[in-house]
Order: structure tokens, then sequence, then C-alpha cells
């Protein structure tokens, strides 16, 4: 295990139990005026980072102001039907951790005057209606943060930690090394500089334990809270369902990949179904390849002939990821994630040309955070010391750009990723190749940039690698079908000048290097085939397409029904909505699928009074519907309310099929 602590500063930390005595610390240390830095989500010391905030609701003397990322907090139900379907699934996934009362009270409005927030990236759409945070956004990409947070005069840094494998060793940055490793050097030299500051650890045993470069010694802390009989288990992000939607453009991106390739996918459904796909490229190949001819993929999709594969992986892949997702993990057990990377260029160099080199020595991962599913956090826990050494987690400057860094220069990064595939999400893509995935045109911010340019425009850099944009064709909106391909947008996260490869459900864009009328024809073929005539028109009338081009008959295939005939050709098994394991029971499943028809058919007014009346017609005496009536505690007679209430998850469980709809008016 390597220290990679690089501190001009020896500290001899303060260790304490109890979390004011922290707090106190810190203050006598640096002040009243705290600039207080914070990971980017799973790495916050809970315990720490509230006995701090409530010194500051206590004390109007003290300024606090918080820049962070990624303030996790459990969803908050907006109806009676949300409460009841959400209030035990939330208790039983976060009952026994406490929450960030910052975040609680920034949701709540009780934020005092003396606190302020800031994020550079936002649990996605939570603050959407909250102008006081909107307002305190800073915009930046991940591998500025550093850099953005110094020049906001942090004097305070907070991190959980993971305690020692033995007594003395070193702990572990483990989910959050990401920007830590770049600041701790920085604030060493302010301190140097007669700058005061302070940085404190919070040891938590439920956190697993990494090495390589977020190994670090205790001396780089000048406070250390340990109290075992207070940890708290990790914030579990659940599974989401991977739609058939999601399971054909992670199919189609599995096809891009190349045998002995880097690659980067993000997180969420389809990051999951990237996973998927590519496990059952390599586990299941004629299952795969029986899709892949059924979408007749060798005509339709000339770009993975040229740069992807067909076949299992046999020399494997290298993980370059700022965001560790589980899938990584599923990659590894699966001999996938294999082709090792070192941190010597002369070994690289060995490796690059077929040489003998010490496996030991080698990584086939670097990751810069994580965060996702309880069972996820656990497979780390269980890693055996072997698969352990295989991890390293580093400096998000390491992996999210070329430059030279201590942990390696730009001709060692170039050497470790080759034939990279950097996939990442998008809300809306624009027929001039542009991707919107951060922010709506008013201004508002839905997440964040986080890393995203940094990958794509490293794709852009690197000689034989690929960005790949992946989005649905469509989405839903005030209880409408409306179009992810957009003639234009009022605001842009990737630039149309960066534009490279789009994937939608419905195949594969080839945007590098293309004139405009090609960049926009191959977006309108991989659009939904109800929108198609639309964006032609439009195209048409801006003057990028021909007068003369009409729309391919087989371009109107784009149908969801086609989506769902494509995947039946591998059987109903192949393409689960949850591969990977739900947090939801079976009963849940069910209930959330009728939850979500009843919110689509009452996103209008309209549509609000159709289904309230359609439910006042439905009997919810069916015995098959007991069993979700009862979980959402609406088996007996209550108020109108829970009466009407109860009708409304029985209509919707009878139209999404629980029971059959011919038993509807059973009594």
């Amino acid at each position: 295990m390597d220290s990679s602590s690089d501190s001009a500063v020896v500290r001899t930390p303060l260790r304490t139990s109890e979390p004011d005595a922290c707090v106190q610390a810190i203050i006598d240390k640096v002040g009243t005026h705290l600039v207080l830095g914070l990971p980017l989500g799973l790495g916050k010391p809970v315990r720490l980072a509230n006995a701090l905030y409530q010194r500051a609701c206590n004390d109007t003397s003290i300024s606090l102001h918080i820049v962070t990322a990624l303030s996790l907090l459990p969803p908050t139900p907006a109806s009676s039907l949300e409460r009841r379907f959400l209030g035990p699934f939330l208790e039983r996934l976060y009952g026994d951790q406490p929450e960030l009362d910052y975040a609680r009270d920034v949701v709540t409005g009780d934020l005092p005057e003396n606190v302020t927030v800031s994020e550079f990236f936002f649990q996605a759409g939570r603050y959407l209606t909250y102008p006081e945070q909107q307002q305190n956004y800073v915009c930046t990409n991940y591998t500025h943060a550093v850099r953005d947070l110094m020049a906001q005069g942090i004097n305070v840094i907070a991190q959980m930690v993971a305690p020692p494998q033995a007594p003395g060793g070193d702990l572990s940055l483990s989910c959050n090394p990401d920007l830590t490793l770049d600041l701790l050097p920085l604030l060493d030299l302010r301190q140097v500089e007669g700058t005061a500051v302070a940085i404190a650890a919070e040891i938590n045993h439920y956190l697993p334990w990494l090495g390589h470069h977020a190994a670090v010694a205790d001396t780089a802390f000048d406070l250390i809270l340990e109290h075992p009989e207070d940890d708290y288990p990790l914030f579990p992000v659940p599974q989401m369902a991977i739609s058939p939607a999601d399971h054909l453009i992670g199919f189609y991106a599995s096809s891009l990949i190349r045998d002995g390739g880097t690659l980067q996918v993000g997180i969420g459904s389809l990051g999951a179904a990237v996973v998927h796909s590519t496990l059952m490229r390599h586990q299941q190949n004629a299952t795969w390849k029986r899709l892949g001819e059924a979408l007749e993929m060798s005509s339709r999709c000339p770009l993975a002939e040229a740069i992807g594969g067909r076949e299992p992986f046999v020399k494997g892949l290298y993980g370059c990821s700022e965001m560790m997702v589980d899938g990584f993990i599923h990659l590894l057990k699966a001999g996938i994630l294999k082709r090792r990377v070192y941190d010597d260029p002369e070994l690289q160099a060995k490796a690059d040309r077929g040489d003998p080199v010490p496996e030991q020595q080698g990584v086939v991962l670097h990751g810069g955070f994580y965060v996702g599913p309880a069972s996820f956090y656990q497979q780390l826990r269980d890693l055996t010391d072997e698969e352990r050494e295989l991890i390293s987690m580093t400096s998000v400057n390491y992996i999210n750009d070329l430059y030279d860094h201590r942990f390696g220069n730009q001709a060692l990064k170039v050497a470790q990723r080759r034939q990279a595939r950097f996939i990442n999400s998008a809300m809306m893509v624009t027929l001039g190749g542009g991707a919107v995935s951060d922010g709506l045109e008013d201004g508002r911010v839905i997440s964040g940039v986080g890393g995203q340019y940094n990958f794509v425009a490293m794709a852009h850099e690197l000689k034989d690698a690929r960005s790949v944009i992946a989005l649905r064709s469509t989405r839903e909106s005030g209880g409408e079908t409306v179009s992810n391909i957009v003639f234009s947008y009022g605001h842009c996260t990737i630039p149309r000048h960066l534009r490279d490869v789009v994937i939608t459900e419905y195949g594969i864009a080839d945007l590098r290097g293309k004139p405009d009328e090609a960049v926009y024809l191959a977006l309108i073929a991989v659009a939904d085939a109800r929108f198609q005539p639309q964006l032609l028109e439009q195209a048409r009338n801006a003057g990028k397409v021909s007068r003369d081009f009409r729309l391919p008959e087989d371009w109107q295939n784009n149908t969801p029904e086609a989506v769902a005939k494509a995947l039946a050709v591998c059987g109903d098994d192949a393409f689960p909505a949850f591969p990977f394991g739900c947090d939801f029971t079976d009963v849940e499943r069910i209930l959330g699928k009728a939850l979500t028809w009843l919110k689509s058919e009452t996103a209008t007014r309209r549509g609000t009074l159709a289904t309230l009346c359609r439910a006042l017609a439905t009997d919810p005496g069916h015995p098959g519907l007991q069993p979700f009536l009862k979980r959402m505690d609406l088996a007996g007679a209550f108020s109108p309310k829970a009466r009407l209430d109860r009708r409304l998850v029985a209509l919707g469980l009878l139209q999404t099929g629980a029971v059959s709809s011919s038993n509807e008016n059973h009594h």
C-alpha cells in the first residue's frame, strides 16, 4: 500500500470521540469565519458536518459557508399516494442513517442567514425550484473544482474516511479522494504562508478501505473524530429500473467497445444498461449476436463494425471513470475488467509491447469517487486483497484530463487510455449535435456539468477514443410525449463542435467530422418516428437539409413497439428491469408501475378529471388487489380521501396488468 499524502505539513492529530470537541478545536484554530469544503456525495462526515452546522445555527457570530456538491437526501414524497408508497421503503433504506441537517434545512427553507451553501453539482432536479440554491450554484468543470474551491477561500476540510486495516496503518479516503488529494497540498501551502486551516477526518467503519492513492497517513489531519458506536451505514442510491429503451441504448453502446480498450460510464439506468449488455456480449455471446442480427447491425450501424466488437473480451478492459459505479465490480467479477495499467512508464511500455510485466503492480480501474446501492458497498467491503489491489481511487484531475499530474504525466495517460469509450447521458441533443445535460434554457440548473465536458474533450484529443452521448429519444412532459432530439435549444452543456457519437434506442448516429446535413439527418434517423417530419421540416427551413430529401420508409420503424419486438428475440428474461438486484419488493415493483401510470394520466387537468371519474367507477374489492392495497395501508375503510386513494390505486393496478382487467367490476 502506498501513502500518497504529499503533505508539506506533518500534523499531530487531535483524536476525539466528541463532535462538539472537534468543532471547538476547528474554531480555535481558524476562527469564526468558516469556509467548509465537504466532499462530493458519499464522503461527507455527517456527525461532524451536523455539529458544525448546529454550532452556527446556535451562534450567529459564526459565518459558515459550505462549499460542496451532491448533498444527498432521501426523496421527499409529494402526494398522499407517494407518502403511502415511499414511507415504508424510505424507512427501510434510510432509517438507520442521520440526515445532513444543512441539506434538509435548505429543502425546508430553514437555513439561517449566517449559513450559505454553494454546490457545483446538484442531486438531479433537487433544487430546480429553489432560487437561493440556484443563485449560489457554482458552475465549473469537475477538473476546475479544486481551483474554484480554493478561490472561495476554504479554510476547513472535513471528510469521512475508512479506518486503518491494522493499528498504525494508513487511513483511506476511499469514496472521495477525487478532490481531497489535490486540496491537501494546496491547503498545506496556504498554512505555510500564514493562513490558518483545519483538516478533519471522521472515521466510519462502514466505509470500505481502498489503497493506492487513496491511502493517507493520519498526520495529514489536524483532527480525527472516531466513535464506532455512533457509526452509521453509507447513504444508498437504489438501483433504477432499466426500461426497454434503455436496454437497446446499452446494447448499441456495448457494440462500440473495443476489446483491450478503456471504458468510462456514468450513474443511472443508462449506465447500468451498458454494463448489462457488455456482460451479455461476454457471457451470452450467442444471445447478444441474435439481437444484433435482428437489428441488422452490420448494415445499419457501420460504426460498430469499424471501431467496436462483437466477440467476448479476451484482452479485457481498463476502467478510467471519475465515478466508480457498481457496474465496474460486475465487470471485474466477470473477468472483463482485467486489462492492467501501470503507474511506471517503463512497465506501461512493456505491457503495451506485450512483454512480461509483474501483474501485482498493475491496476484495472482508476476511479475518482463512488456512490451506489447498499449492495455495492457490501461488495467493496467483501473484495479479496487481490481484488482490492486492482482498484485505485485517485484524483479526479488525474482521471478527467490528459495534463501532467504527480501521479502520471500526459504520455503515461495516453498510453493507458487506448481505444477509450467515454459513455455519458444527456437530456436532449440538438440537430446540430450539441448536448443538453445539466440545465434548462431559462438558466435553472438540473444537476451540473461535472466531468462530462472533460471526457468529451478528451475523446477528441486521444487518437482512437470516442465520446458517446446516450439518451432516450422521448420523454413524458405534462402528460404528453415530447422528443429529446430537438432542432435547437437555448442552453447546451457540450457544444456542437465537440459532437461525436449519439445513441438512442433507435440506433447510432456517427457525427464526428461530418458536414451539417449529414449530422442533421443522422440524428433525425435515430429520433422517434412521430417527431421526424417536424424535425425534417425545421431542418429544411433552416437550409440545413435539401428540400428534395424524403424520410426513408424504414425510419418509420422507430417506435416503442419496434423496441419491444427487437428485445423479444432474446427471450423474456434476457433484458430484465433490474439485472443487478432491486431494493423494492415484488409487490412494490408492481405498485410502482401503477403509480407511474397514475402520475402520467393525471399530468394535465383534463387527465386528472378523467382519471378521477374512472377511479370512482372502479371497484377495489378484487382479491388480487388486496396485497397491494394492504402495502399502501388502504385495505380497510378510511376517510373519504383514503377511499379515493384506494380506488385510484386499484385503477392503476388494473390498467398496468397487476390483475386481469376483465375482473375490474368484481364484487
